[in-house]
């Protein structure tokens, strides 16, 4: 619908007040709101309604998601956002992995299951519990397609096999949300939001091994009401409003000899038994003699799908009754599990080790020894860790493994191929893995892989788009977290603090700053390491700095780089000099001190050039340029600026983080030139660059840039909707400097706009973030400052101090949605006053 055609957002409300037949006094009990507060709404008294309000008020009206999307659209015509992706069901194709098989038999127990999760007074934790292998996710995967229109805010699905640790639950969770870490907020608080009033279903798969998150799932259901939540695990989390449903084995036919034919093959056992076996070899016999060997497998599997479908696998070399025989004679010596664990664990763990036992001995050894890769590997790093010295062929191996369907089918996602293991079968590797006396050879070797793994890709993370190098780390986070935690686990400081440095860039890049910095500082604060150069100790505490500054903590910032600089120093480590004065310098920046930061970049490019190091020659000269710009030099800055392109493109970067960095300079310092039309062109490609690499940093600063570019053209709404993109960008990626670069434009608008309070509020919130206006133009902070100056004119002295108050109190999320409330008048600001 056209926004000039939109029925006012008070009028709409009316509307489905009245039509759902309630009194305001009860849709302000329901929505948590007080009656005057909608009364306004509806008379139009207030005109920009917060969207925790909007959504309040679509909850308490139970808005079904078109009319929910049209009331916020009426709320936020003219947000940069995509509304339908706050309100409207998610397509779950690329989120739930596609069943190999056709399901087989349990399809009236997934119906009233799904029944029970799609009512609206239902359970809000539902958790499928049963032995490893009874199929368990395979319920998963038939229930939450029918049950998907019921959540029309959406639906994630999180598998929880490769999270090494309780304490990683929130991260694995976010990262399928794609929620990021934020200025201010932790990583839970930032999943909390974005759930908080959504009619949402999150599943949780393979929890047992991380049972001790179990209370992040009850504050996620205590501070999210529309959210449910539905969990695999072999216990029960023990939380209140818990509902435990027992998945039980497939059913199988009675020993009785009076048992027909046609009933053995009505058995959903032995039908899924047959189906495998078919899948094998197509030719079976179902005669009566293997049918009813069929049957007795069946029985002696206790109807475990994982165990039946192992079974199937050997039919392509033994008749039915051969490998019912073979059952009977091994099952009993292979039940080898704890008295206390449930019996069909027990003949699932025998299944597994009599599948084991007929692989030859050197199948046996790479079987054992890919149990130590986390969340699944390649062909190479099987190679480097399960066959280091040659002694197995890992191609050949892992062909026979997956066609004994104890490694999983290769899967492709644009990149290389990864194996993995089911879960339950890499517990029994590990434990194979474990007796053999390997267990730390291979550790070491996984960990050593993963070192030199992330090295590499750090090398070329200057290009990583171009080289995979980025791609590839972020397929290995789970392998790459399990090597951090192994090393730390054993004490091996050294080497926990080199892959944690390796890491550094990526987890710049990805905004990952709390994470990156809690690694770090883990090995950091370590009993020091005899024999550790001081390079890397350098290079670590650069690392630190520059992250704990990006997370918003520039004490202890300052701290770890004053610490590097000194190390370096003391060591005569030029390249480290140059590096953590290059870090110092950029935090100057940040903190509004161009001036002093000056002498630090002309220092470290020197040393950077002396040691012929072009890439961070390069990157220093580009900065160097930018502030040169800000100082009001532009003939030098673009002598710089010049200089620092040529060595790039000797270099042979393309897109990288580097190279977008480049092309934003050039745009920075035409728009302090104040040549427009050549900031604008560089800026959008800037703009376009950091988003193909998500350098959202990068991207938050263009954005403000290109507003101040719209400005100058009086182009009023666009640069409404760059600053706008720009907080929430600044935000997202936990960069609080874009937050102030585009916080401030929005400051102007508002002071334009007549709403003195709202400006008031938006004044003390820059408080917090207001060094970062002065990496813009000079007559932008004019601009800003005349701006800020005039609401003492237009409120009471009394007002501005408590509603500037008010500003300097918000979190940043609150930041974020008082900016982001700008968008309706926008078009009535003119800049100037």
């Amino acid at each position: 619908m056209d926004t000039t055609e939109r029925i006012p957002f008070g009028r709409l409300l009316q509307s489905y007040r009245l039509g759902a037949g309630i009194s305001q006094e009860q849709l302000a009990e329901r929505a948590g709101l007080s009656v005057r507060s909608i009364s306004d709404l509806e008379r139009g008294l207030r005109r920009i309604p917060r969207l925790e309000t909007v959504r309040l008020l679509a909850d308490g009206l139970d808005l079904e998601a078109d009319d929910r999307t049209e009331l916020l659209r009426s709320a936020r015509p003219s947000m940069p956002i995509d509304l339908s992706a706050a309100s409207g069901p998610r397509d779950l194709a690329p989120r739930l992995p596609v069943p190999p098989t056709p399901l087989v038999g349990r399809r009236d127990e997934i119906a009233s299951i799904a029944a029970r999760i799609a009512a609206k007074d239902g359970p809000r934790l539902i958790t499928l519990t049963g032995p490893g292998g009874v199929g368990k996710t395979r319920y998963v995967l038939e229930i939450v397609p029918t049950v998907a229109a019921s959540f029309p805010d959406g639906v994630a699905y999180v598998e929880l096999a490769p999270v090494v640790g309780p304490d990683l639950v929130v991260p694995a969770i976010a990262d399928v949300l794609a929620v990021h870490e934020s200025a201010g907020m932790s990583i839970q608080e930032a999943v909390e939001l974005l759930l908080r009033n959504r009619r949402f279903l999150l599943v949780l798969d393979n929890f047992e091994h991380v049972l001790p998150a179990a209370p992040v799932v009850a504050d996620l259901l205590a501070t999210c009401p529309g959210l449910t939540v539905l969990i695999t695990s072999r216990e029960p989390l023990h939380v209140r409003g818990e509902r435990q449903v027992s998945i039980l084995p497939l059913a199988v036919p009675p020993p009785s000899s009076a048992t027909t034919l046609a009933d053995l093959t009505r058995t959903d056992a032995v039908r899924l038994f047959i189906a495998r076996a078919r899948e094998i070899k197509s030719s079976l016999d179902l005669g009566e003699g293997n049918v009813t060997a069929v049957a007795g497998i069946c029985r002696q599997l206790d109807g475990l799908p994982l165990a039946l479908e192992l079974a199937a696998v050997w039919t392509k070399v033994l008749p039915p009754p051969e490998l019912l025989r073979r059952l009977e004679r091994r099952l009993p010596l292979l039940t080898g599990g704890a008295p206390d664990m449930p019996s069909r664990h027990q003949t699932l763990r025998a299944t597994i080790g009599w599948s084991h036992d007929l692989l030859s001995p050197e199948l046996r050894v790479l079987f054992r020894r890919l149990a130590v890769f986390t969340g699944g590997w390649t062909l190479e790093s099987a190679e480097a860790v399960a066959a280091s010295e040659g002694d197995l062929d890992v191609l050949d191996g892992l062909a026979a493994l997956v066609d004994k369907s104890l490694v999983q089918t290769p899967v492709v996602n644009g990149g290389e191929p990864r194996f993995r293991m089911l879960e339950t079968v890499r517990e029994f590797a590990l434990e194979q893995l474990a007796h053999s006396g390997e267990a730390d050879v291979i550790g070491r070797r996984h960990a050593e892989y993963s070192l030199s793994l992330a090295q590499d890709a750090a090398a070329n993370l200057a290009d990583a788009v171009r080289t995979g190098g980025l791609a590839r780390l972020e397929a290995e986070q789970a392998n790459l977290r399990a090597a951090l935690a192994w090393l730390r686990d054993r004490g091996l400081t050294a080497e926990g603090l080199r892959l944690a440095t390796a890491m550094g860039g990526f987890w710049r890049l990805r905004s990952a700053h709390a994470e990156g910095r809690s690694w770090l500082e883990t090995f950091l604060t370590a009993e020091d390491t005899p024999g550790l150069p001081a390079s890397d100790r350098v290079a670590a505490l650069r690392w630190a700095g520059e992250l704990a500054g990006l997370a918003g903590d520039p004490v202890s910032a300052e701290a770890r780089l004053t610490e590097s600089l000194s190390l370096a120093r003391e060591s005569g480590d030029a390249s480290g000099i140059a590096a953590a004065l290059g870090a110092m310098a950029s935090a100057l920046v940040h903190r509004g001190d161009a001036a002093a930061s000056l002498p630090l970049f002309e220092e470290a490019v020197a040393l950077a050039r002396g040691g012929d190091d072009w890439r961070q020659t390069s990157f220093l000269l580009a900065y160097l340029a930018a502030v040169t710009g800000r100082q009001g030099d532009a003939g030098r800055a673009g002598e710089l600026l010049a200089e620092s392109q040529s060595l790039h493109h000797a270099l042979g970067d393309t897109r990288s983080f580097e190279g977008v960095f480049l092309i934003f300079v050039d745009g920075w310092i035409a728009l302090m030139a104040g040549d427009h039309a050549r900031a604008g062109g560089r800026l959008e490609a800037a703009r376009a660059l950091s988003r193909d690499i998500d350098a959202r940093a990068i991207e938050s600063a263009t954005l403000a840039c290109l507003g101040e570019v719209a400005l100058a053209e009086d182009r009023i709404e666009d640069a409404g909707a760059c600053f706008r993109e720009g907080v929430l960008l600044g935000w997202k990626g936990s960069y609080p400097p874009g937050m102030g670069m585009n916080l401030q434009g929005i400051v102007r608008m508002a002071v334009r706009q007549g709403d003195a309070a709202w400006a008031a509020r938006l004044v003390g919130a820059m408080d917090l973030y207001g060094a970062a206006i002065h990496m813009l133009p000079g007559n932008t902070v004019t601009a800003y400052e005349r701006a800020a100056g005039t609401l003492h004119r237009a409120l009471d002295n009394d007002t501005y101090v408590a509603e500037r108050a008010r500003g300097r109190a918000l979190r940043p999320e609150e930041v974020v949605a008082e900016a982001l409330a700008s968008g309706e008048e926008a078009g009535s600001f003119q800049e100037g006053g």
